[in-house]
C-alpha cells in the first residue's frame, strides 16, 4: 500500500467537488497539498496547503505554478489529474471552439500536466491518477467532445502505465459514474447549458458524495489499481459495453434523451 504521509500531492481541480475533498483526505493523512484551479478564493494557504490559481490551458501559466509547488515543497511525488468540463450538445450542434475547449481542458491540459511533473513523479516512484468517465469507456450520447476527451484521456494514461510499469510509477484511472457536485454537471447546469433537472435526471438520485468518492479513489490508487470503476452505474456500464453493447447503447440512449426536454 502506498503511504500517503509526507508525500507532495499535486490536485487540478482542487478547489471543489472530488479534487477538493480528495485534498482534505490527503491532508488528514500527512501529506502537503498543492491545489490548482481557476479560482481558489475557497481555499486558505497553509503549511500543508498550496492553492495555485492557474488557468491549466495555459502553458505558461501551468508551468510558472509547476515551479512555484517545487520551490515551496521541493519535488513532486503524486498527481491527480482531476479537473474537467463538459457539454450537451450533439456534434452538428456543437461549435468548433467548444468542441476544442473540452479537448484543451479535459485531455491535452492533463498531458502537458503529466509532463511538467513527469520527471519528479519518476524519481520518486510516484503515483498519477487520472479522473475521466463512463464516457471514456462508453458512448454518450449528447457529448461527443466531452467522450471523446475522456477516450483520449484513457488511451493515454493506459499507454503511459506500460511504458512506466518497470520505472515502479502507479497510474490508476479512475471512471466515475454520477458524484454529488461534480463540477462539469453543475457548471453544465448554471452555465444553462442544460435544464435545471439534468443533474437529478442524470444521477436517477443515485449519487455518490464527492468525500465517499474521494475516499474509493484514494484506496485504490494506494494499492496500485489500474482501473476504479466508481459507483454503480460505471460498473454497469462497463460490463454492458462489453458483453451487450446494443442493450447499453439502446438504454444509455433512452436516458441521456431524457435531458435535453
Amino acid at each position: 500500500m502506498y503511504n500517503f504521509s509526507g508525500k507532495v500531492v499535486v490536485i487540478t481541480g482542487g478547489a471543489g467537488g472530488i479534487g477538493q475533498a480528495i485534498s482534505d483526505t490527503l491532508i488528514k493523512q500527512g501529506a502537503y497539498i498543492a491545489a490548482l484551479d481557476l479560482n481558489v478564493d475557497a481555499l486558505s494557504e497553509n503549511e500543508s496547503l498550496l492553492p495555485l490559481a492557474t488557468d491549466i490551458t495555459n502553458g505558461q501559466q501551468l508551468a510558472a505554478s509547476v515551479d512555484k509547488i517545487i520551490e515551496r515543497f521541493g519535488t513532486i511525488d503524486v498527481l491527480f489529474n482531476n479537473a474537467g468540463i463538459t457539454h450537451m450538445s450533439c456534434f452538428v450542434d456543437t461549435k468548433a471552439d467548444l468542441f476544442n475547449k473540452i479537448m484543451d481542458v479535459n485531455f491535452t491540459a492533463a498531458v502537458n500536466m503529466t509532463r511538467l511533473c513527469l520527471p519528479h513523479i519518476v524519481q520518486n516512484k510516484g503515483l498519477i491518477v487520472a479522473i475521466s468517465s463512463v464516457a471514456g469507456f462508453a458512448p454518450l450520447y449528447g457529448r461527443s467532445a466531452y467522450s471523446a476527451s475522456k477516450h483520449a484521456m484513457e488511451g493515454f494514461f493506459g499507454s503511459l502505465a506500460s511504458e512506466l510499469k518497470e520505472l515502479e510509477v502507479g497510474i490508476t484511472i479512475v471512471s466515475p459514474s454520477f458524484v454529488r457536485s461534480r463540477p462539469e454537471l453543475t457548471a453544465q447546469v448554471n452555465a444553462g447549458v442544460s435544464s435545471p433537472g439534468a443533474l437529478k435526471k442524470s444521477t436517477g438520485g443515485k449519487q455518490l458524495s464527492p468525500q465517499d468518492a474521494a475516499a474509493q479513489i484514494i484506496k485504490a490508487a494506494a494499492k496500485g489499481q489500474s482501473n476504479l470503476f466508481l459507483g454503480r452505474i460505471a460498473k454497469i456500464a462497463r460490463w454492458l459495453v462489453a458483453l451487450a453493447p446494443g442493450l447499453y447503447m439502446s438504454a444509455m440512449s433512452r436516458g441521456a434523451k431524457q435531458e435535453f426536454e
